[in-house]
């Protein structure tokens, strides 16, 4: 049997010397190549060693790290958790609280209570403030060992702080009826507690320099320390920050109808300018910094147990990269009390705040649907009316 040739198509190579030569001088030339490149590399290396040596032997170097200690920045505890902190700001009527206020009422007060919810990845943060007029549901709460206020199916909401401070004779007790009352009308969980004073308020303004605040119009109040302030940029110092915060009536900004929630709106605007200087001055970014204001804030605050020193730090520190954009205030939508005109009821719109952060949400905008009423002047207590709005008040704070 014949085999059939198989025909196949050459590639033709142009070569520029005989195909012999790639044997006798191939690898003579590889190892020419080899060494002159290692001759280069080696060349290369020592120069550079050399420059290397020259540059260090003209140095002189210290070692300091083993003696000069590193700023230790502690882990927030509760890293990818949501958090709801209650802070009350006390009205503590004697001694140099009384001369700050321009009164000598006895006792301790709650003057303003927030929600600070803060975000589970730390970049944002809602501040609640919740009337202290708002008539809602007062539950029982403990005043000491086998001791109970009972329930009290309507009141003030700062008075469940007087009932807590007048019957058990402490801020622990004070803020457990406060903690209780919040808990019971919102659904939230409040995690932490924070109390602060109106003389540990003046010392942490005073820790930043002072706070820049953009005034809208003419303030006086002489039941507020004599305040007055002009319209305009201003550097405020601890006490007349203090004395805008605490203001009720006078001229400007709202003080001509003493309304609680228009002295809300000077507190938030006070506690915003306070978050601008303080990243200003770059103190959530700078771990000395914060670490030093915290230390001269310590003897302003009275907070629960599980929140020290370092938590505080840690949780600061968790928001240095916190826009100012994200960091937003809002009050409890509230209306007049069908039955008082001097007292406020919360809205159904509250009720949307308060499943909102249980979710870790965002709160929307405050609805459209305030309008201002005519205030009066003749609450029983002395104290002056809110604001409040026409809309169908919501009795989702009744039991």
């Amino acid at each position: 049997m014949t085999k059939k040739k198989t025909s196949r198509k050459s590639v033709e190579f142009v070569r520029s010397s005989p195909a012999h030569a790639r044997t006798h001088h191939g690898p003579r030339l590889a190892r020419i190549i080899s060494l002159a490149l290692v001759a280069v590399l080696g060349f290369g290396g020592s120069v550079a060693f050399a420059i290397q040596w020259r540059v260090n032997s003209s140095l002189t170097q210290i070692d300091t790290k083993k003696y000069v200690s590193t700023p230790q920045i502690p882990k927030d505890p509760r890293a990818g958790e949501s958090l709801n902190i209650l802070v009350m700001g006390t009205d503590s009527r004697a001694g140099a609280g009384a001369d700050l206020v321009g009164d000598h009422v006895g006792g301790e007060r709650s003057d303003t209570t927030m929600i600070v919810h803060v975000s589970s990845d730390r970049s944002r943060v809602e501040v609640v403030s919740i009337p202290r007029d708002s008539m809602v549901y007062l539950p029982a709460c403990q005043v000491g060992e086998g001791k109970t206020v009972p329930a009290q199916q309507r009141g003030m909401f700062n008075n469940a702080f007087a009932r807590g401070w007048d019957y058990g004779g402490d801020y622990v007790f004070a803020a457990a009826c406060t903690v209780e009352t919040v808990q019971w009308n919102t659904g939230l969980i409040i995690d932490h507690t924070v109390i602060v004073n109106f003389e540990g308020f003046v010392g942490m303004v005073n820790a930043l320099g002072g706070v820049d605040i953009d005034i809208p119009e003419d303030v006086t109040s002489k039941k507020a320390g004599n305040l007055k302030l002009s319209a305009g940029e201003q550097t405020l110092d601890g006490e007349t920050a203090l004395q805008l915060v605490r203001a009720r009536t006078g001229s400007g900004w709202g003080l001509n109808i003493g309304s609680d929630l228009k002295r809300i709106e000077r507190q938030q605007a006070v506690l915003e300018a306070t978050l601008q200087t303080a990243l200003s001055k770059n103190l959530l970014t700078d771990i000395n910094k914060l670490t030093s204001f915290v230390t001269a804030s310590l003897e302003s605050l009275t907070v629960d147990s599980e929140l020290g020193a370092d938590d505080i730090i840690a949780l600061a520190w968790s928001l240095k990269s916190i826009s100012q954009d994200n960091v937003k205030f809002y009050s409890t939508p509230v209306g007049e009390d069908p039955t008082d005109k001097n007292r406020v009821v919360w809205l159904d719109a509250a009720n949307d705040y308060w499943e909102r952060l249980k979710v870790d949400d965002p709160i929307e905008d405050e609805p459209d649907e305030t309008t201002e009423c005519e205030p009066t002047d003749d609450a029983e207590d002395g104290t002056e009316p809110d604001e409040c709005v026409s809309t169908e008040p919501s009795e989702s704070t009744t039991p």
